[in-house]
C-alpha cells in the first residue's frame, strides 16, 4: 500500500471501519487532523460499509503528531489498542 506523503505517518494499519472512524473520532476531538488512505477498490455498488471493510485503509496523523496521537489512543482504549499500530 502507498504512503499519502512524506507529511505524514502511520498510525494504525488497516484497521477495521468501526475502529477507524473512531478513532479518527477521537484525534479530531484533541485537535489532531487524521486521514484514511488505502487502495482504491470498485466496490461502490455494494455501499461505504462494505468498501470499508474490504479495503481496510491505513490511518495516518501528520508528522510529528504519531506520539501524540498514540497517547490519545492508549487513554481512551487502554494498553491493548496498538496491536494494529503503525512502523513509521
Amino acid at each position: 500500500m502507498t504512503k499519502p506523503s512524506d507529511e505524514y505517518e502511520l498510525l494504525l494499519a488497516a484497521p477495521d471501519a468501526i475502529q477507524a472512524k473512531l478513532a479518527q473520532n477521537l484525534l479530531d476531538v484533541a485537535g489532531i487532523p487524521s486521514m484514511l488512505h488505502g487502495m482504491d477498490r470498485d466496490f461502490a455498488e455494494l455501499g461505504a460499509a462494505v468498501h470499508m471493510a474490504v479495503a481496510r485503509h491505513d490511518l495516518y496523523v501528520p508528522k510529528g503528531a504519531g506520539q501524540v496521537a498514540h497517547a490519545v489512543l492508549k487513554e481512551a482504549w487502554g494498553e491493548g489498542y496498538d496491536k494494529n499500530e503503525g512502523e513509521d
